[in-house]
């Protein structure tokens, strides 16, 4: 008997060449067994990370034009994800999208990824981060993503030590009265070894969970939109009261894998591994997840990162 896919609302960017934004979740979304609409927040040739690019944002005006167009046909959604908006006027038109689909279905599941930047770099405009915090002001947020820099830009100080850590989950647990917290990089120390995805629950935030993910030497795109894709999945059959934590763990084995069969295939084609380079066209070429040849893995129920509960600062490293 074939049962009806769950519907999902996918918020954030597209390209033409390439996987990032909508071109990652749409497919690995599908392979998931959702029915995916998705509303695109731009509409580039290829991600900015090749140094030229072409194309347009969509305004906040047409992200709001088409989901009335959406509300017009009464679609229905199960779940909701977010990602790369470029400017202030798109993050306020998806808040709006999303808070009146929560009004309207108080039981849909929300994953906000605030794609803003990275390693100190910010890679949109400066006022998308108030226009965050603002959404998530309404404490309507389920789950929430961000990198380390992004959770530093969202509560407002530096994560150097468990103390601050604790502060900053308190702030997304209490204040934006968020449920799940998955800062997906992070790191007390400057260790190029390895670094560690966090995960805390707003009744146990004062003890989160860390898993430590090998360091890999090279720049990969697309990585953020693909853990957030596979992950509200993963959380959607989530049974209610359940930990976190296995489905933290599948969507990074997942995860894993797909950058596994990235490399070697990089390596089958030019002979040598290639490191990625913002600016450097021919390798992000190259370095193009390989979404498609990765299908086989994304409904895979393997959890092969274990979570620990403390991990080292600079002063005891």
């Amino acid at each position: 008997m074939v049962t009806p896919a769950n519907k999902i609302i996918s918020i954030q960017s597209h390209v033409a060449h390439g996987y990032v934004g909508n071109k990652v979740a749409g497919f690995v979304l599908q392979c998931q067994y959702w029915d995916v609409d998705l509303l695109n927040t731009v509409n580039f040739s290829n991600h900015t990370g090749y140094g030229s690019f072409k194309g347009q944002a969509t305004t906040g005006e047409q992200v709001l034009s088409l989901y009335e167009g959406l509300q017009d046909i009464n679609v229905q959604y199960d779940a909701m994800l977010t990602g790369y908006i470029q400017g202030a006027d798109g993050v306020e038109a998806m808040g709006k999208v999303c808070l009146d689909l929560k009004e309207r279905t108080p039981g849909i599941l929300w994953l906000l990824d605030p794609v803003m930047g990275d390693e100190g770099e910010l890679y949109v405009s400066a006022d998308v981060i108030p226009a965050y915090r603002r959404i998530l002001s309404y404490k309507k947020v389920d789950i929430i993503t961000p990198n380390q820099y992004e959770a530093e830009l969202l509560v407002g100080f530096s994560i150097n030590n468990p103390d601050d850590l604790s502060k900053a989950l308190k702030v997304f647990h209490e204040d934006f009265n968020v449920m799940h917290v998955v800062i997906s990089t992070f790191s007390f120390t400057k260790n190029k070894d390895f670094f560690y995805c966090v995960s805390s629950t707003k009744n146990s935030y004062k003890k989160p969970n860390f898993f430590k993910i090998p360091y890999m030497d090279s720049y990969f795109t697309g990585v953020g939109d693909l853990f957030s894709a596979l992950l509200v999945d993963k959380m959607y059959r989530l049974p209610s009261g359940e930990p976190i934590e296995p489905a933290v763990s599948n969507a990074l084995t997942i995860m894993e894998k797909v950058l596994d069969v990235t490399r070697r295939l990089c390596v089958d084609k030019l002979g040598v591994a290639v490191q990625g380079k913002i600016g450097d066209a021919e390798t992000m070429k190259e370095c193009e997840l390989r979404i498609v040849e990765c299908r086989q893995f994304y409904t895979m129920k393997d959890k092969n990162f274990n979570c620990e509960t403390e991990i080292l600062t600079d002063s005891q490293a």
